[in-house]
């Protein structure tokens, strides 16, 4: 039997949005979880509330990718390349792809990255180095991590839909298993 809705305050939600404005922030500069784990995880509850971190998300993706942007501007790229190749799933192989992808491309690379599992924080850096302007990268950078979280968070709201005969805490299992055999797959085809 499904449990009600919880019912949360306006201290809750903050804190939600604070969360996935933070979890944008860290995955687009050193963290290597998405922070889809979470958007969608809040969409399986709530589809309004998922899609306010949705937004919330994109912001801190893009001071993250900010950040970088200028950092890759001011000579930082060869160092937080090599720093990169120390975090799961991204290898000198990958940053070769994203920059390439990234100059023959231009800015619909953003949009193809954001769906094949090519970090964000790749292309903040690339498009430093490349001389795509801040205005521009800002841009894409916005309507591509906007689109993708907001396509999970869907996704994830229509699977608990159509599992929602089942309990929550089935769903919330079932939610746990399928980002841990994501990110097994998805690590050991990036290693």
């Amino acid at each position: 039997m499904n449990r009600p809705a919880v019912v949360t305050g306006p201290g809750e939600r903050r804190r939600q949005l604070g969360l996935a404005f933070a979890w944008g922030l860290a995955e687009s500069t050193v963290f290597f979880i998405v922070p889809d784990v979470f958007i969608t995880r809040l969409a399986l509850r709530d589809y309004r509330r998922a899609l306010a971190a949705c937004v919330a998300a994109t912001a801190g993706a893009l001071l993250g990718g900010t950040i970088l942007w200028i950092a890759a501007r001011n000579g930082a790229a060869r160092h937080l390349l090599d720093f990169f190749t120390l975090l799961p799933g991204i290898n000198s192989r990958l940053i070769a792809q994203t920059g390439q992808a990234l100059y023959e491309h231009g800015l619909p690379a953003f949009f193809t990255g954001a769906v094949s599992g090519r970090p964000y924080k790749l292309y903040a850096v690339h498009a430093g180095t490349q001389g795509i302007p801040l205005a521009m990268f800002l841009l894409v950078s916005l309507a591509a991590r906007l689109a993708r979280f907001a396509a999970t968070a869907t996704g994830a709201w229509l699977a608990g839909r159509a599992l929602r005969a089942r309990t929550e805490t089935f769903r919330l299992r079932l939610h746990l298993a399928a980002w841990t055999v994501f990110y097994l797959i998805y690590f050991a085809i990036m290693r």
